[in-house]
């Protein structure tokens, strides 16, 4: 199995041996099938380095492999990551030794969009099975439950309710990038969350009436209390809890966490939208010398560079104190999105937090748990691409 890496927080290859003098990198990134270090090509960097402390040579390679590691997200859940195999070659000044490479790549590395925290320490790998944070999921009434996990370890997922198993599905390991991530759910569609969703995937127009939101309200088709998410060597329990909500309209968020997967959390509670504007303006000549006269109707002041910026202020509605880590991933994220269901289609908008800090809160000291936090639309309100 290949080694898991992080390539949002820095990655070291240490090459040792007596008498090195110099080590060549050759760094190897791709995606689809896994290929063998024996039989790998074309390699994306060659990186040469001469001995500074006796004995060894150190290469960081992350932000050479996150140039080749794009995450998008357009509704659909895939895995996203790429192949590394780092090939090291040395000359030695004096005599001859065989080298050593740690961390060890005769399998190579999977490399994963996530990062370490500082007492992490360096090279982290996290978890090899479960990939977030939080224990417990607070899912919309009637919508999927998503769980990602990494296929290298993980053997299988099951959900129940009430202790009885709904569905359990196997997990096969692969050599394909396209199959590292597998975001499992409880109805097996990984890419319809709740029943507008459904209809708008198979091609049909959703018609709203006050019967289909009352049905809608009261029945829960894929209702789970607990995940179960196994390996060889043990098995990780999530809580489910779901939450109805007839006053507001929730909304889904999704963002890449700490781990390098989509993870979806949805805001309960009330949001509000606003658009901000800006411009710039200068003081137009608008005086006809021939007449003596100029028109009132004209702008003396005029605004050109005009643009605007939509922002959405979401609230989580209430929480425990194991959603205090997504809140803090939510804001370390870099890909941001929300999904928008319409009467026909299904729109995924991408975001920025413009919240930056946030205190957190506990059972204990604060009772109810709920975040309010602002996001902005990663574009300008007037299409300006060109």
């Amino acid at each position: 199995m290949a080694t898991k890496i992080n390539v949002r927080s820095p990655f070291y290859l240490k090459v040792s041996q007596t008498n090195i003098a110099i080590a060549t990198l050759k760094l190897y990134i791709y995606t689809g099938a896994f290929v063998a270090n024996a039989s790998v090509a074309n390699e994306k960097y060659t990186l040469t380095k001469s001995v500074v402390t006796a004995g060894f040579i150190v290469f960081e390679v992350s932000e050479l492999v996150r140039d080749y590691l794009e995450i998008e997200f357009n509704g659909s859940y895939t895995s996203q990551v790429v192949w590394v195999n780092a090939v090291i070659t040395t000359t030695v000044s004096s005599g001859s030794a065989s080298a050593t490479v740690s961390p060890d790549n005769t399998n190579g590395f999977v490399a994963f969009d996530g990062y370490g925290y500082f007492n992490e320490g360096a090279n982290p790998v996290l978890s090899t099975s479960l990939l977030m944070s939080n224990n417990t999921i607070f899912r919309l009434n009637d919508s999927n439950v998503r769980i990602p996990v990494y296929t290298g370890a993980t053997t299988s997922v099951s959900f129940l309710n009430n202790g009885v198993v709904k569905r359990t599905q196997a997990i096969s390991t692969s050599t394909n990038t396209n199959a590292q991530i597998d975001y499992i759910t409880v109805s097996g569609q990984d890419n319809n969350d709740t029943y507008q969703e459904r209809v708008v995937a198979d091609g049909g127009i959703l018609e709203s009436s006050k019967c289909l939101d009352d049905f809608l309200e009261s029945v829960d088709i894929g209702v789970v209390d607990e995940v179960y998410v196994s390996t060889a060597d043990s098995t990780e329990v999530i809580k489910i809890e779901s939450v109805d909500e007839c006053k507001f309209d929730p909304i889904k968020v999704t963002f890449v966490n700490k781990f390098g997967a989509l993870q979806d959390m949805w805001f309960f509670l009330k949001s509000v939208e606003s658009t901000s504007v800006k411009s710039e303006q200068f003081k137009a000549s608008i005086f006809d010398q021939s007449t003596l006269s100029y028109k009132t109707h004209q702008h003396q002041q005029q605004s050109f560079l005009t643009q605007g910026k939509d922002k959405i202020v979401m609230n989580t509605g209430y929480l425990n104190d194991d959603y205090n880590q997504v809140i803090e991933e939510l804001l370390l994220s870099e890909q941001v999105y929300y999904t928008e269901i319409t009467d026909t289609d299904e729109v995924v908008v991408p975001i920025i937090p413009v919240t930056k800090s946030v205190t957190y809160l506990t059972q204990l000291n604060d009772k109810l748990i709920n975040y309010t936090i602002e996001f902005e639309n990663a574009f300008d309100k007037i299409n300006n691409i060109r």
